[in-house]
């Protein structure tokens, strides 16, 4: 009994470590297979972003090379390797925007926007292809959208240039005010950068805002004395303001500037400052001794006389009879319009009074007849700027 009972202890004991030997086989087995899978599949995930980063590099250099369509394949193929990756989806809607496929590269930019409606860079795209669809009030949402929205890197800059695109795309559109408000909140955000406000300058110009856009040229000369460029330009804001004496000194400076910068000088500038000197001794300020003073004035009235003179001429050939022209012929005709140097040196009502007739010809010609030139337009530009002859 004790024999049969030893012989099943070891039978068992025989399938227990048989068990145990399949069980651990098993489990190696099982080990060494997950191992060889996960190589296997990270292999395949490290050639798939190989490939990937290879098309994509592909497509940016065909991007950068100025061929989208080339770029396009590329990108796409990159994408079936990367599903999901937002920079070469950007790249790819990019390039169907410079393919000229601009309604798919909005329907792209869409789809990515609607994941990320808060990305600065997606409203950018979007606001620039509705600009080109010719949606004006669809563009500046967008691009508001862009300068508050989220950037990667240098934020502030970045919202700034958005802001600058939004004030070109507005001067385009002749909306001067809007752009012009845009420009003064870019410039309040300006660390200081001389060419920045340079920029600001010249855009403020063309949004018809001559007094912002001196400032900031004066700003630049501040930081740079020797910047022709602002010189010359803060010189012609002047000009055109009628103050003639400082006009002079910002355009002879930027005369040496560019010079001592052996540079090319703008070709009005000579111009500029021939007409500057002419104003000069033409104006008849109120600085000046009262002789001088009454001996310009009535020079200036000649001037102004002839500029009716031609222009009712002008006016009466075309067959017309403007009331404000009929008007100034009755002050014209008065006695008061032909008053010696004497009476005006001794009466400065007649003087003021003379002065005044000779500023309303000026403007109401140029209403009638067009810009004038010579000696007329400058009798113009005091004419737009009376405190002028205070110089």
């Amino acid at each position: 009994m004790s024999l049969e009972t030893d012989d099943l202890s070891l039978a068992k004991r025989k399938l227990a470590i048989h068990d145990a030997a399949m069980i651990a086989g098993l489990s190696l087995a099982t080990v060494l297979l997950f191992m060889a899978t996960l190589f296997l599949f990270r292999s395949f995930e490290s050639h798939r972003n190989e490939l990937a980063i290879r098309w994509s590099s592909r497509g940016r250099v065909a991007l950068a090379d100025g061929r989208p369509e080339q770029a396009i394949g590329a990108l796409r193929t990159a994408l079936t390797y990367a599903p999901s990756d937002r920079e070469y989806e950007l790249l790819l809607a990019e390039a169907l925007d410079k393919a000229g496929h601009t309604d798919e590269s909005y329907n792209y930019f869409l789809g990515l926007w609607t994941a990320q409606p808060g990305d600065g860079a997606i409203n950018l795209w979007l606001a620039r292809l509705e600009a080109k669809k010719g949606d004006s009030a669809a563009a500046a949402k967008y691009y508001r959208a862009s300068i508050y929205g989220t950037w990667n890197g240098d934020g502030a800059a970045r919202r700034r240039d958005v802001r600058l695109e939004l004030a070109r795309y507005l001067l385009g559109r002749k909306d001067d005010d809007a752009a012009r408000t845009e420009l003064l909140v870019a410039g309040g955000n300006n660390p200081g950068d001389p060419a920045l406000e340079m920029t600001l300058g010249e855009m403020l110009e063309q949004a018809n805002d001559p007094v912002d856009a001196l400032a900031y040229y004066q700003k630049v000369i501040a930081a740079q004395p020797k910047n022709a460029i602002a010189l010359a330009a803060a010189g012609r804001l002047k000009f055109i303001a009628a103050q003639f004496k400082e006009a002079r000194r910002l355009l002879e400076r930027a005369d040496r500037a560019f010079d001592d910068a052996n540079a090319k000088e703008p070709d009005d500038l000579a111009e500029l400052l021939k007409n500057t000197d002419r104003a000069l001794a033409i104006t008849p300020s109120k600085t000046l001794p009262g002789r001088e003073r009454a001996a310009r004035t009535v020079s200036a009235r000649e001037t102004a006389r002839k500029r009716f003179a031609d222009c009712s001429l002008q006016v009466a050939q075309s067959g017309g009879s403007p009331a404000s022209l009929q008007v100034l012929s009755t002050a014209w005709a008065a006695k008061a319009a032909s008053a010696g140097e004497r009476t005006l040196l001794r009466n400065p009502d007649a003087e003021d009074a003379t002065i005044k007739l000779i500023f309303d010809t000026e403007l109401q010609t140029m209403q009638a007849c067009g810009p004038p030139r010579g000696d007329d337009a400058l009798l113009l530009l005091l004419a737009q700027s009376p405190n002028a002859l205070d110089e």
